[in-house]
């Protein structure tokens, strides 16, 4: 299969399972949503990673996926993502192979994804499953940096690493390193270039305004948006935000609440 084949098989995969997630996430019970299963194959996949096993580790994911598909309770739905998933098992293999040392991330990501199913959010759920299909694709697309790859806009590979890495600690010297191809130095001048601020306040603003994107259009608790944009301390990410958008978070969600209701009602 081509790599323009397995991009879009990749695709549908994004397509089926948020198209599950929120299904599952609009059950109306917590039992019709399965969050105890869903964390306990959570607590399978951190076992596996602390022993370092690779094959418990993918049947643990590959379970867990399968489950948010058959939640939805969507005829013929399973059906078509098992297709779709033996179609990329190839490439999934290989992937997991080259990340496994980086597999607390991607338990981080089944985490955040379980959780917004267990909270009953349909919206925040598609878009954790979402992010979490493409973000693996560009993970592993980033472990194959060919001459081609090397030579490309040392900008737009750093900035397409940054909007795939919001939840994660990003260093300018590992950036321009294993992503741009360049020096710190030059990659901190083609940003402020570019964009008119640092790196460090180019990765600010992104996770500024996923945070406020989360914030209007979920249920997720201000700690959990926090972390879902790499903060720890909800306090600093408050700091931050209203320095950004000159509000608090709580403010910032209660307003966007006003804004579709009155939006509603019209």
């Amino acid at each position: 299969m081509t790599d323009t084949e397995l991009r879009r098989l990749s695709e549908l995969r994004s397509l089926l399972e948020g198209f599950a997630a929120r299904h599952a996430a609009s059950h109306a019970t917590p039992e019709a949503r399965q969050p105890e299963l869903l964390r306990a194959i959570l607590k399978r996949l951190s076992t596996a990673v602390r022993r370092r096993d690779y094959s418990a580790f993918r049947a643990a994911d590959a379970q867990l996926h399968e489950t948010v598909v058959t939640a939805a309770a969507v005829p013929v739905l399973l059906d078509a993502w098992k297709v779709v998933w033996g179609g990329l098992q190839g490439f999934h293999q290989k992937g997991f192979e080259e990340c496994f040392p980086d597999a607390r991330v991607l338990i981080e990501e089944h985490e955040h994804l379980v959780e917004t199913i267990a909270l009953g959010d349909p919206v925040a759920a598609e878009d954790a499953a979402r992010n979490h299909v493409e973000a693996v694709w560009f993970r592993l697309a980033e472990q194959h940096h060919d001459a081609a790859t090397r030579e490309a806009d040392p900008l737009q590979r750093a900035a397409a690493h940054l909007a795939f890495r919001l939840h994660s600690p990003v260093r300018l010297s590992d950036v321009a390193a294993k992503v741009a191809f360049t020096s710190p130095g030059n990659l901190s001048r083609l940003f402020r270039q570019r964009y008119g601020i640092s790196f460090q306040g180019y990765l600010q603003k992104l996770r500024m305004e996923k945070a406020a994107e989360l914030l209007r259009t979920t249920r997720l608790p201000i700690a959990s948006v926090a972390r879902r944009v790499g903060y720890r301390d909800v306090s600093r990410f408050g700091q931050h935000f209203k320095r950004r958008f000159a509000t608090e978070p709580s403010r910032w969600r209660k307003s966007g609440l006003a804004r579709r209701r009155g939006s509603h009602r019209a």
